[in-house]
């Protein structure tokens, strides 16, 4: 693990295959990249809009670190990919779900491998484990 990354997970891809017989979907994923590194810090709301009294969502900085040589040849995170951490199981975040709303990528000669990502953290309004 390289310094500073101190939580590892797996980026999710979310999509709907079909409707069911009630005319409802159930939305699926499919793990695509798994045991990926990354650092999650919080971003602070603008004062504007607490003195507003405006309920703002989470916003999370995503620092993801990937592996040079993994079996795809590349890292393709979309927006609307989740990242779902899965270690340390300590952590505050631990199984929790952040979904991923920008990308941004370094240049493709740094070494490091690492892409930067805007998140908010992903709330499920109901009980039933479906998501």
């Amino acid at each position: 693990m390289t310094a500073g990354f101190n939580l590892r997970g797996n980026i999710l891809r979310m999509y709907t295959p079909t409707d069911d017989d009630q005319g409802g979907a159930v939305p699926s994923g499919t793990v695509i990249y798994q045991d990926i590194y990354a650092r999650i810090s919080p971003l602070q709301p603008t004062l504007a809009l607490m003195e507003q009294g405006l309920q703002t969502a989470e916003i999370y900085n995503g620092l993801f670190q990937y592996p040079a040589f993994n079996i795809t040849g590349g890292f393709n995170v979309l927006q609307n990919d989740q990242y779902q951490v899965t270690w340390p199981p300590i952590n505050v975040h631990y199984q929790q779900k952040f979904v991923i709303i920008g990308v941004q990528y370094q240049s493709y000669d740094d070494a490091r491998k690492y892409v930067v990502t805007k998140m908010r953290r992903l709330v499920i309004a109901n009980s039933n484990n479906l998501q």
